[in-house]
């Protein structure tokens, strides 16, 4: 949730499983190290941060990335975390309260 100007934007979150198909065309210098099929929560205007402070969904997806060394390897699950993290946010942004509302 951020302002834009006299409105407040309240981004609709997605989810989306990622694929490292054509990673060699993306700018990056080494294969991502992100699983294939780890459910990914994206906002729809694409950004990541506000003001250099992660949104709610780049710390869900930090969170994500660490299922399968946290005692979760089954990607059927990841997706069922993900699916609810996405919903949590999606209903604390519809009543106006930012995840993170007043932490730094």
């Amino acid at each position: 949730m951020h302002d834009n100007g006299s409105r407040i934007y309240v981004p609709a979150v997605m989810l989306v499983e990622f694929t490292s198909q054509g990673w060699q065309s993306w700018d990056v210098e080494q294969q991502p190290l992100i699983r294939d099929g780890m459910p990914i929560l994206v906002d729809d205007d694409l950004r990541f941060a506000d003001d250099g402070l992660p949104r709610p969904a780049a710390v869900a997806n930090r969170w994500l990335q660490e299922l399968p060394v946290s005692g979760a390897p089954s990607p059927r699950t990841w997706r069922v975390y993900a699916q609810v993290l996405r919903a949590w946010i999606e209903f604390l942004s519809d009543r106006g309260v930012d995840l993170f509302d007043s932490r730094r």
